[in-house]
């Protein structure tokens, strides 16, 4: 793996591919490219880390035509990246420093809302 200047490993966002697709997004726009990505058959590690993010942004707006989609059809989706995120951190074990295994932690114990134990006996009470 490639290390930056203060020797520490290389992230997808700091590689030379991730400036060619922000460049890229620039100029066709993030619809094109996404369309453009959408239609090969397998994406590179760049692709999917852009895919990704534009995911956040549009599930992290709450986006309105999102937010009309059938529960069920969200769910799929979540149930989709969950199952890649299972296959990349099997094949790979990345090593994580405290902070970044502490962000992971934070948000996988948000996102268990509805699965854990506690929140459950909460769902139970309100129906």
């Amino acid at each position: 793996m490639e290390k930056n200047i203060l020797g520490l490993p290389m992230t997808i966002t700091e590689t030379n591919e991730w400036k060619d697709i922000e460049a890229r997004e620039a100029v066709i726009g993030p619809d094109n490219l996404l369309n453009e990505i959408l239609d090969k058959k397998l994406f590179s590690n760049v692709e999917i880390m852009w895919i990704l993010r534009r995911m956040v942004y549009f599930y992290g707006k709450k986006d309105s035509l999102l937010k009309m989609a059938p529960p069920e059809r969200l769910l799929i989706n979540m149930n989709d990246i969950l199952r890649a995120f299972y296959i990349l951190f099997d094949l790979q074990s990345p090593e994580m420093d405290a902070n970044i295994r502490s962000y992971i932690s934070a948000r996988l114990t948000d996102a268990t809302w509805g699965i854990s134990t506690r929140t459950r006996e909460y769902l139970n009470k309100i129906n």
